[in-house]
Protein backbone atom coordinates (compact mmCIF):
# COMPACT_ATOMS: atom_id res chain seq x y z
CA UNK A 1 0.00 0.00 0.00
CA UNK A 2 1.45 3.35 -1.08
CA UNK A 3 -0.18 6.78 -0.98
CA UNK A 4 0.40 10.42 -0.11
CA UNK A 5 -1.89 12.68 1.92
CA UNK A 6 -1.49 16.44 2.28
CA UNK A 7 -3.47 19.05 4.19
CA UNK A 8 -2.07 22.48 3.28
CA UNK A 9 -4.03 24.59 5.77
CA UNK A 10 -4.03 24.93 9.52
CA UNK A 11 -7.75 24.65 10.29
CA UNK A 12 -9.30 26.80 13.01
CA UNK A 13 -12.94 25.72 13.33
CA UNK A 14 -15.80 27.21 15.30
CA UNK A 15 -18.16 30.15 15.70
CA UNK A 16 -16.17 33.38 15.83
CA UNK A 17 -13.01 31.88 14.33
CA UNK A 18 -13.14 34.38 11.45
CA UNK A 19 -12.40 37.17 13.94
CA UNK A 20 -8.88 35.78 14.42
CA UNK A 21 -7.89 37.01 10.95
CA UNK A 22 -5.98 40.05 12.17
CA UNK A 23 -4.19 38.18 14.93
CA UNK A 24 -3.11 35.40 12.56
CA UNK A 25 -1.98 37.83 9.86
CA UNK A 26 0.24 39.64 12.36
CA UNK A 27 1.57 36.31 13.65
CA UNK A 28 2.47 35.50 10.03
CA UNK A 29 4.60 38.64 9.85
CA UNK A 30 2.19 40.72 7.77
CA UNK A 31 2.04 44.50 7.78
CA UNK A 32 -0.17 45.04 4.72
CA UNK A 33 -2.77 42.53 3.50
CA UNK A 34 -4.59 42.11 0.20
CA UNK A 35 -8.26 41.59 1.08
CA UNK A 36 -10.11 39.56 -1.58
CA UNK A 37 -13.91 39.20 -1.59
CA UNK A 38 -16.98 39.68 -3.80
CA UNK A 39 -19.97 41.98 -3.72
CA UNK A 40 -22.21 39.27 -2.28
CA UNK A 41 -19.96 38.96 0.77
CA UNK A 42 -19.95 42.73 1.22
CA UNK A 43 -23.72 43.02 0.69
CA UNK A 44 -24.42 40.33 3.27
CA UNK A 45 -22.43 42.27 5.86
CA UNK A 46 -19.86 39.49 6.27
CA UNK A 47 -16.91 41.77 5.60
CA UNK A 48 -17.41 44.24 8.45
CA UNK A 49 -16.21 42.32 11.51
CA UNK A 50 -13.36 40.59 9.69
CA UNK A 51 -12.11 43.89 8.30
CA UNK A 52 -12.30 45.35 11.81
CA UNK A 53 -10.12 42.52 13.13
CA UNK A 54 -7.50 43.47 10.53
CA UNK A 55 -7.78 47.17 11.40
CA UNK A 56 -7.56 46.44 15.13
CA UNK A 57 -4.32 44.58 14.42
CA UNK A 58 -3.02 47.81 12.77
CA UNK A 59 -2.62 46.17 9.39
CA UNK A 60 -2.72 48.07 6.13
CA UNK A 61 -5.56 46.83 3.91
CA UNK A 62 -5.67 46.80 0.12
CA UNK A 63 -9.23 45.78 -0.89
CA UNK A 64 -10.16 43.84 -4.01
CA UNK A 65 -13.91 43.30 -3.95
CA UNK A 66 -14.83 42.78 -7.58
CA UNK A 67 -14.44 38.99 -7.83
CA UNK A 68 -17.02 37.51 -10.18
CA UNK A 69 -18.54 34.01 -10.22
CA UNK A 70 -16.39 31.66 -12.29
CA UNK A 71 -13.45 34.11 -12.10
CA UNK A 72 -11.16 34.40 -15.08
CA UNK A 73 -7.42 34.29 -15.63
CA UNK A 74 -7.65 37.96 -16.66
CA UNK A 75 -9.20 38.91 -13.32
CA UNK A 76 -6.46 37.06 -11.46
CA UNK A 77 -3.83 38.98 -13.42
CA UNK A 78 -5.61 42.28 -12.74
CA UNK A 79 -5.76 41.58 -9.02
CA UNK A 80 -2.14 40.43 -8.91
CA UNK A 81 -0.98 43.66 -10.55
CA UNK A 82 -2.67 45.67 -7.80
CA UNK A 83 -1.24 43.44 -5.07
CA UNK A 84 2.28 43.70 -6.52
CA UNK A 85 2.13 47.47 -6.88
CA UNK A 86 0.91 47.84 -3.29
CA UNK A 87 3.69 45.52 -2.03
CA UNK A 88 1.35 43.44 0.14
CA UNK A 89 2.90 40.73 2.27
CA UNK A 90 -0.14 38.53 2.99
CA UNK A 91 -3.58 37.78 1.54
CA UNK A 92 -6.95 37.35 3.26
CA UNK A 93 -9.76 35.84 1.16
CA UNK A 94 -13.41 35.91 2.25
CA UNK A 95 -16.19 34.16 0.38
CA UNK A 96 -17.00 31.04 -1.57
CA UNK A 97 -14.70 29.31 -4.00
CA UNK A 98 -14.39 32.26 -6.38
CA UNK A 99 -12.65 34.75 -4.05
CA UNK A 100 -10.47 32.02 -2.58
CA UNK A 101 -9.47 30.74 -6.03
CA UNK A 102 -8.57 34.28 -7.11
CA UNK A 103 -6.59 34.81 -3.91
CA UNK A 104 -4.63 31.61 -4.53
CA UNK A 105 -3.82 32.73 -8.07
CA UNK A 106 -2.76 36.19 -6.89
CA UNK A 107 -0.55 34.60 -4.26
CA UNK A 108 1.17 32.51 -6.93
CA UNK A 109 1.79 35.60 -9.06
CA UNK A 110 3.27 37.59 -6.17
CA UNK A 111 6.32 35.32 -6.16
CA UNK A 112 6.17 33.67 -9.58
CA UNK A 113 6.07 35.37 -13.01
CA UNK A 114 2.92 35.91 -15.08
CA UNK A 115 0.92 34.66 -16.89
CA UNK A 116 -1.07 32.44 -14.57
CA UNK A 117 -1.52 29.89 -17.38
CA UNK A 118 2.10 28.83 -16.80
CA UNK A 119 0.98 26.98 -13.68
CA UNK A 120 -1.81 24.84 -15.08
CA UNK A 121 -1.65 21.22 -13.98
CA UNK A 122 0.02 19.55 -11.01
CA UNK A 123 3.02 21.00 -9.16
CA UNK A 124 3.97 23.72 -11.63
CA UNK A 125 4.40 26.51 -9.03
CA UNK A 126 8.11 26.64 -8.23
CA UNK A 127 8.55 29.51 -5.77
CA UNK A 128 7.02 29.54 -2.26
CA UNK A 129 4.15 31.97 -1.79
CA UNK A 130 3.15 34.48 0.89
CA UNK A 131 0.84 33.80 3.87
CA UNK A 132 -2.75 33.22 2.76
CA UNK A 133 -5.73 33.17 5.14
CA UNK A 134 -8.95 31.73 3.68
CA UNK A 135 -12.32 32.39 5.31
CA UNK A 136 -15.18 30.51 3.61
CA UNK A 137 -18.72 31.85 3.63
CA UNK A 138 -20.27 28.82 1.91
CA UNK A 139 -20.19 25.11 2.72
CA UNK A 140 -19.36 23.73 -0.68
CA UNK A 141 -16.11 24.29 -2.54
CA UNK A 142 -13.64 23.36 0.24
CA UNK A 143 -11.18 25.71 -1.48
CA UNK A 144 -9.96 26.86 1.92
CA UNK A 145 -8.35 23.45 2.58
CA UNK A 146 -7.35 22.31 -0.91
CA UNK A 147 -4.28 22.70 -3.08
CA UNK A 148 -6.44 23.65 -6.08
CA UNK A 149 -7.28 26.92 -7.84
CA UNK A 150 -9.76 26.92 -10.73
CA UNK A 151 -10.06 29.81 -13.18
CA UNK A 152 -11.83 30.28 -16.50
CA UNK A 153 -9.48 30.80 -19.43
CA UNK A 154 -11.80 32.90 -21.59
CA UNK A 155 -9.61 32.74 -24.68
CA UNK A 156 -9.67 28.94 -24.59
CA UNK A 157 -13.30 28.73 -23.32
CA UNK A 158 -12.44 26.25 -20.57
CA UNK A 159 -11.77 25.99 -16.88
CA UNK A 160 -8.09 25.83 -15.99
CA UNK A 161 -6.96 23.89 -12.91
CA UNK A 162 -3.81 24.72 -10.94
CA UNK A 163 -2.94 22.27 -8.18
CA UNK A 164 -0.18 21.09 -5.93
CA UNK A 165 2.79 22.74 -4.29
CA UNK A 166 2.45 26.35 -3.06
CA UNK A 167 -1.23 26.66 -4.07
CA UNK A 168 -3.18 26.06 -0.84
CA UNK A 169 -4.04 28.51 1.94
CA UNK A 170 -1.88 28.53 5.06
CA UNK A 171 -4.82 29.09 7.41
CA UNK A 172 -8.49 28.17 7.06
CA UNK A 173 -10.78 29.99 9.48
CA UNK A 174 -14.00 27.96 9.44
CA UNK A 175 -16.82 29.97 11.04
CA UNK A 176 -20.27 28.39 10.58
CA UNK A 177 -21.96 31.68 11.53
CA UNK A 178 -20.83 33.16 8.21
CA UNK A 179 -23.08 30.73 6.31
CA UNK A 180 -26.34 31.65 8.10
CA UNK A 181 -27.17 34.40 5.59
CA UNK A 182 -26.82 32.11 2.56
CA UNK A 183 -30.15 31.91 0.66
CA UNK A 184 -31.70 28.44 0.27
CA UNK A 185 -30.76 28.12 -3.42
CA UNK A 186 -27.09 28.84 -2.75
CA UNK A 187 -27.12 26.58 0.30
CA UNK A 188 -28.51 23.81 -1.91
CA UNK A 189 -26.06 24.28 -4.78
CA UNK A 190 -22.97 24.60 -2.61
CA UNK A 191 -24.08 21.68 -0.46
CA UNK A 192 -24.45 19.49 -3.53
CA UNK A 193 -20.97 20.58 -4.57
CA UNK A 194 -19.74 19.18 -1.26
CA UNK A 195 -21.68 15.94 -1.76
CA UNK A 196 -20.15 15.63 -5.23
CA UNK A 197 -16.70 15.92 -3.67
CA UNK A 198 -17.53 13.15 -1.20
CA UNK A 199 -18.91 10.77 -3.81
CA UNK A 200 -16.33 11.40 -6.53
CA UNK A 201 -13.35 11.21 -4.18
CA UNK A 202 -14.63 7.92 -2.73
CA UNK A 203 -14.90 6.17 -6.09
CA UNK A 204 -11.78 7.85 -7.53
CA UNK A 205 -9.01 5.69 -8.97
CA UNK A 206 -6.66 7.72 -6.78
CA UNK A 207 -8.47 7.14 -3.46
CA UNK A 208 -6.55 5.97 -0.39
CA UNK A 209 -7.64 4.60 3.01
CA UNK A 210 -7.43 8.09 4.53
CA UNK A 211 -9.38 9.83 1.76
CA UNK A 212 -12.03 7.12 1.77
CA UNK A 213 -12.58 7.56 5.51
CA UNK A 214 -12.99 11.30 4.98
CA UNK A 215 -15.30 10.81 1.98
CA UNK A 216 -17.68 8.55 3.90
CA UNK A 217 -17.91 10.89 6.88
CA UNK A 218 -18.50 13.89 4.59
CA UNK A 219 -21.29 12.03 2.76
CA UNK A 220 -22.90 11.08 6.10
CA UNK A 221 -22.87 14.64 7.40
CA UNK A 222 -24.16 16.18 4.15
CA UNK A 223 -27.03 13.75 3.67
CA UNK A 224 -28.07 14.40 7.28
CA UNK A 225 -27.69 18.18 7.43
CA UNK A 226 -28.17 19.61 3.92
CA UNK A 227 -31.99 19.36 3.73
CA UNK A 228 -32.25 21.01 7.16
CA UNK A 229 -29.81 23.81 6.24
CA UNK A 230 -31.81 24.53 3.07
CA UNK A 231 -35.14 24.56 4.92
CA UNK A 232 -33.92 26.48 7.99
CA UNK A 233 -30.80 28.52 7.41
CA UNK A 234 -30.61 29.61 11.04
CA UNK A 235 -30.23 26.04 12.30
CA UNK A 236 -26.68 26.19 13.66
CA UNK A 237 -26.38 22.43 14.11
CA UNK A 238 -27.06 21.94 10.40
CA UNK A 239 -24.82 24.84 9.38
CA UNK A 240 -21.99 23.52 11.55
CA UNK A 241 -22.45 19.99 10.22
CA UNK A 242 -22.25 21.25 6.64
CA UNK A 243 -19.11 23.29 7.31
CA UNK A 244 -17.46 20.27 8.95
CA UNK A 245 -18.47 18.06 6.01
CA UNK A 246 -17.07 20.59 3.58
CA UNK A 247 -13.67 20.61 5.33
CA UNK A 248 -13.49 16.82 5.63
CA UNK A 249 -14.58 16.37 2.01
CA UNK A 250 -11.92 18.86 0.98
CA UNK A 251 -9.27 16.73 2.68
CA UNK A 252 -10.55 13.79 0.64
CA UNK A 253 -10.80 15.21 -2.86
CA UNK A 254 -7.69 17.37 -2.61
CA UNK A 255 -5.76 14.11 -2.29
CA UNK A 256 -7.95 11.61 -4.18
CA UNK A 257 -8.96 13.91 -7.06
CA UNK A 258 -12.37 14.06 -8.74
CA UNK A 259 -14.04 12.64 -11.83
CA UNK A 260 -16.62 12.89 -14.56
CA UNK A 261 -19.09 15.09 -12.66
CA UNK A 262 -16.46 17.81 -12.40
CA UNK A 263 -15.37 17.28 -15.97
CA UNK A 264 -18.88 18.02 -17.21
CA UNK A 265 -19.41 20.83 -14.68
CA UNK A 266 -16.21 22.62 -15.69
CA UNK A 267 -17.38 22.59 -19.30
CA UNK A 268 -20.90 23.81 -18.41
CA UNK A 269 -19.45 26.68 -16.39
CA UNK A 270 -16.98 27.65 -19.10
CA UNK A 271 -19.63 27.83 -21.85
CA UNK A 272 -22.78 28.84 -19.95
CA UNK A 273 -21.35 30.49 -16.82
CA UNK A 274 -23.25 28.10 -14.56
CA UNK A 275 -22.42 28.32 -10.88
CA UNK A 276 -20.04 25.46 -10.16
CA UNK A 277 -22.15 23.84 -7.45
CA UNK A 278 -25.31 24.00 -9.54
CA UNK A 279 -23.53 22.43 -12.53
CA UNK A 280 -22.28 19.59 -10.34
CA UNK A 281 -25.68 19.07 -8.76
CA UNK A 282 -27.47 18.83 -12.11
CA UNK A 283 -25.36 15.92 -13.37
CA UNK A 284 -24.31 14.14 -10.13
CA UNK A 285 -27.18 11.58 -10.08
CA UNK A 286 -26.58 10.54 -13.68
CA UNK A 287 -22.79 10.24 -13.42
CA UNK A 288 -23.23 8.21 -10.24
CA UNK A 289 -25.64 5.98 -12.15
CA UNK A 290 -23.08 5.63 -14.98
CA UNK A 291 -20.36 4.65 -12.50
CA UNK A 292 -22.44 1.87 -10.89
CA UNK A 293 -21.39 -0.37 -13.76
CA UNK A 294 -17.87 -0.67 -12.26
CA UNK A 295 -18.13 0.83 -8.75
CA UNK A 296 -21.40 -0.56 -7.37
CA UNK A 297 -19.82 -1.87 -4.16
CA UNK A 298 -18.21 1.50 -3.41
CA UNK A 299 -21.43 3.37 -4.16
CA UNK A 300 -23.36 0.99 -1.92
CA UNK A 301 -20.87 1.75 0.91
CA UNK A 302 -21.56 5.44 0.42
CA UNK A 303 -25.24 4.64 0.84
CA UNK A 304 -24.54 2.83 4.10
CA UNK A 305 -22.64 5.89 5.36
CA UNK A 306 -25.59 8.08 4.35
CA UNK A 307 -27.89 5.91 6.47
CA UNK A 308 -29.79 4.33 3.58
CA UNK A 309 -31.29 0.83 4.13
CA UNK A 310 -28.95 -0.92 1.69
CA UNK A 311 -26.94 -3.29 3.90
CA UNK A 312 -29.01 -6.39 3.02
CA UNK A 313 -28.99 -5.63 -0.71
CA UNK A 314 -26.42 -6.84 -3.22
CA UNK A 315 -24.00 -4.25 -4.56
CA UNK A 316 -25.94 -3.39 -7.72
CA UNK A 317 -29.26 -3.07 -5.89
CA UNK A 318 -27.62 -1.01 -3.15
CA UNK A 319 -25.92 1.30 -5.65
CA UNK A 320 -29.24 1.78 -7.46
CA UNK A 321 -30.81 2.89 -4.16
CA UNK A 322 -28.04 5.46 -3.71
CA UNK A 323 -28.66 6.86 -7.19
CA UNK A 324 -32.37 7.22 -6.41
CA UNK A 325 -31.59 8.86 -3.06
CA UNK A 326 -29.34 11.44 -4.75
CA UNK A 327 -32.02 12.13 -7.36
CA UNK A 328 -34.61 12.56 -4.61
CA UNK A 329 -32.31 14.89 -2.67
CA UNK A 330 -31.77 17.16 -5.67
CA UNK A 331 -35.52 17.41 -6.18
CA UNK A 332 -36.21 17.99 -2.50
CA UNK A 333 -33.80 20.92 -2.25
CA UNK A 334 -34.80 22.45 -5.59
CA UNK A 335 -31.97 21.71 -8.02
CA UNK A 336 -33.36 22.48 -11.50
CA UNK A 337 -32.57 20.55 -14.71
CA UNK A 338 -30.10 21.98 -17.20
CA UNK A 339 -32.79 23.36 -19.50
CA UNK A 340 -33.92 25.63 -16.66
CA UNK A 341 -30.36 26.83 -16.10
CA UNK A 342 -29.91 28.40 -19.52
CA UNK A 343 -28.13 25.51 -21.21
CA UNK A 344 -29.06 25.19 -24.89
CA UNK A 345 -30.14 21.74 -26.08
CA UNK A 346 -28.29 22.17 -29.38
CA UNK A 347 -25.05 22.65 -27.40
CA UNK A 348 -25.11 19.26 -25.69
CA UNK A 349 -23.03 17.47 -28.31
CA UNK A 350 -20.41 20.22 -28.25
CA UNK A 351 -20.34 20.07 -24.44
CA UNK A 352 -19.81 16.31 -24.59
CA UNK A 353 -16.92 16.83 -27.01
CA UNK A 354 -15.29 19.43 -24.78
CA UNK A 355 -15.74 17.35 -21.64
CA UNK A 356 -13.59 14.61 -23.16
CA UNK A 357 -10.60 16.97 -22.87
CA UNK A 358 -10.96 17.34 -19.11
CA UNK A 359 -8.02 16.02 -17.08
CA UNK A 360 -10.20 14.87 -14.16
CA UNK A 361 -11.71 12.09 -16.30
CA UNK A 362 -8.44 10.23 -15.61
CA UNK A 363 -9.62 9.55 -12.07
CA UNK A 364 -13.18 8.47 -12.86
CA UNK A 365 -13.65 4.75 -12.11
CA UNK A 366 -15.32 4.14 -15.47
CA UNK A 367 -13.83 5.57 -18.64
CA UNK A 368 -16.56 7.44 -20.55
CA UNK A 369 -16.95 7.82 -24.30
CA UNK A 370 -18.33 10.98 -25.87
CA UNK A 371 -21.62 9.11 -26.35
CA UNK A 372 -21.71 8.28 -22.63
CA UNK A 373 -21.22 11.94 -21.72
CA UNK A 374 -23.89 13.02 -24.19
CA UNK A 375 -26.31 10.50 -22.70
CA UNK A 376 -25.65 11.90 -19.20
CA UNK A 377 -26.19 15.46 -20.43
CA UNK A 378 -29.47 14.47 -22.07
CA UNK A 379 -30.69 12.89 -18.82
CA UNK A 380 -29.71 16.00 -16.87
CA UNK A 381 -31.29 18.31 -19.43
Amino acid sequence: MNFQFTVPSQVIFGEGSSLKAGEIAVHSGAKKVFLVYDRGVEGAGLLTDIKKSLEDAELGIVPFGDVVPNPTTAQAEEAAEIARSEKVDAIVAIGGGSPIDVAKAVNILLTNPSPIQLYEGPNQVKNPTKPLIAIPTTAGTSSEVTVVSVLVDVAATRKMVILGNHVGADYALIDPKLTVSMPPAITAATGMDALTHAIESYVSNNASPITRTCSLEAARLIYKHLPIAVADGKNMEARTGMMLACVIGGFAFSNADLGLVHGIAHTLSAYFNLAHGMANAAVLPYVTEFNTEVASEDIKRLGEAMGLPVAALDSKQGAAQVVEAVKDLTQKIGIPPLHNLGVAENALEMLADETMNEFVLTFNPRKPSKEDVLDILKKAF
